[in-house]
């Protein structure tokens, strides 16, 4: 039967306890979940009627989303799921098809992409789209206008006389310059989302990708949503974005969010050279590798606005970083965060315990090289083998598994076990990690600190080298 499609997409309203874990929420921040945006501004320009929702920001339950979709006729419902969102965004399919069985239902988003045949094992899923979703999304919705074959459709996932079919990958997108921004209209109010407390100079902060793909091999990473091939945006097309958002939603700050943005250094330059040609000045951060970056350009970058940079470390302990093809240099790791700290640019390392192979030695060890450098934050998580990732294929050499329930898989629950350790031993280690660091002197000096600038109490504050 055909339709005339009317979708809603939904990113589903996972709570920050269960995103961070336990007591972690408290801290956890939340960004703008670019790809329902990115996707409803992509439909609206083919024409297609479409509204977006973070559930998740604006704390909605199911039933008034299911509420909503009723007042305002939507007939498809489009829900984005990471893996540890799954349960919730299954909740919420399972309760629009009991209130309207005739919703269709469609997921997308990295789970999905990641495990296209899985999510179709419940029927309260219809479809599912996976990796990029703009094209594959268009071409279903346009065949429901025409009551037309699924078979085609690149990307898809769909269910044919009771047996779940899974149709061949769609081509990533080439040109990135091509897509609309996000519909940053469908957001209520920007001042909803906002980063951590240490991640943010000025609010509101808005966050902006500027690529897809990433051609670094770590083996704890996923990377079948936008591939390894790296397409980024053009510097006038980023630019004009971050003008956008400043002079129409009143953004004071940006976070570029892309797994490296400085992947590219030729294209940093470019951008913030034509956004000082435009006059657009803001404080900004990035995540970046200790391996793209070099003395000049972060000089670049702090004198552009930089203020804060994440750096992916992973662990102390040179075995550990061979095995998980992290491909880094302790002393690149040094020279980065000692310039970032002559410049004044706060850094934030990532490490991660849990490791294949891991040891009590390996991980006391990561602790006590942490605290050697000139880090401002840590973020300590565990390991955790991601479907679609290399160590998930190959999990079983190294130790155990928990698959009994994808809501564990927040990067604070243990669920990967390496022979010859414990959870237990694990979170004890992950506490000590967290706890020995942040009580060195040092690191409470430089966040007290950047608490007292960001609250104007500088000057008040001489014995921490306020005037």
């Amino acid at each position: 039967m055909s339709i005339v499609p009317k979708i809603l997409l939904v990113y589903p309203p996972i709570s920050k306890f269960e995103r961070y874990g336990g007591s972690l929420g408290f801290f956890g921040g939340n960004q703008i979940p670019l790809g329902i945006f990115l996707l409803a501004s992509y439909l609206m320009e083919k024409g297609i009627e479409v509204h977006a929702i973070d559930a998740e920001a604006r704390r909605m339950k199911p039933e008034e989303i299911t509420q909503l979709m009723k007042e305002d006729g939507y007939n498809v419902l489009g829900i984005s799921a990471t893996t540890v969102a799954f349960h919730r965004a299954l909740e919420l399919a399972k309760h629009a098809k009991e209130t309207s069985p005739e919703v269709i239902t469609i997921l997308g988003g990295p789970h999905v992409s990641t495990s296209p045949a899985q999510p179709l094992e419940y029927d309260a899923f219809d479809f599912a789209v996976r990796n990029e979703g703009e094209e594959t999304l268009v071409e279903l919705l346009r065949c429901m206008e025409v009551d037309g074959s699924h078979e085609e459709i690149s990307g898809l996932s769909y269910r044919k006389d009771g047996e779940v079919k899974v149709n061949p990958a769609r081509n990533y997108i080439e040109d990135l310059d091509t897509l609309p921004f996000p519909a940053y209209d469908m957001i209520p109010d920007i001042t909803i989302y906002s980063p951590p407390p240490f991640n943010y100079k000025k609010k509101p902060v808005v966050n902006i990708i500027t690529s897809r793909g990433c051609p670094f091999k770590c083996t704890f990473c996923e990377t079948t949503t936008f591939g390894r091939k790296v397409r980024m945006r053009s510097a006038e097309n980023i630019v004009d974005e971050i003008q956008h958002v400043i002079e129409k939603y009143g953004a004071r700050e940006i976070a570029f969010v892309d797994d490296t943005f400085t992947v590219q250094p030729k294209r940093i330059y470019e951008i913030f050279k034509l956004a000082k040609q435009r006059g657009l000045e803001f404080p900004w951060s990035c995540m970046s590798r200790v391996d793209t970056v070099d003395e000049a350009l972060l000089e670049f970058m702090s004198q552009s606005g930089c203020w804060y940079v994440a750096l992916g470390i992973e662990s102390g302990d040179e075995g550990i970083l061979k095995r998980i093809k992290k491909n880094i240099k302790f002393s690149q790791v040094e020279k980065v965060v000692t310039k970032c700290h002559d410049l004044g640019v706060v850094t934030k390392g990532f490490f991660m315990i849990g490791h294949p192979g891991e040891t009590v030695e390996t991980i006391e060890k990561t602790i006590k090289y942490a605290k050697s450098i000139l880090l401002d934050h840590v973020v300590v998580t565990i390991n955790t083998p991601m479907p679609g990732s290399e160590q998930y294929r190959t999990v079983d050499s190294f130790g155990s598994l928990d698959e009994s329930g994808w809501t564990k898989y927040n990067m604070w629950n243990p669920v990967f076990t390496p022979t010859g350790l414990s959870k237990e031993i694990m979170l004890s280690l992950q506490k000590k990690f967290i706890r020995s660091f942040y009580l060195q002197p040092r690191v409470i000096l430089r966040n007290l600190r950047i608490l007292l600038l960001k609250f104007n109490f500088w000057s008040k504050a001489p014995f921490l080298g306020g005037k």
